[in-house]
């Protein structure tokens, strides 16, 4: 990424987002990274036909 992405994406005060992270909200967190980046292949693609319906395709 280069620093004009970097602005336009993250670091612009008028269009950038920003999001309070409650402990609920990173127990989850870490309980979706342990099932999708483990090494459980059978969780992570149960995961993935559950939810594949909510993906925005940009094709």
């Amino acid at each position: 990424m280069n620093a004009e992405q970097l602005w336009d994406t993250t670091l612009n005060p008028l269009t950038r987002t920003l999001k309070r992270v409650t402990l609920e909200d990173a127990e989850r967190a870490d309980l979706a990274f342990d099932e999708l980046m483990g090494s459980e292949v059978d969780a992570r693609k149960k995961w993935i036909m559950a939810n594949a319906h909510k993906a925005e395709l940009d094709t």
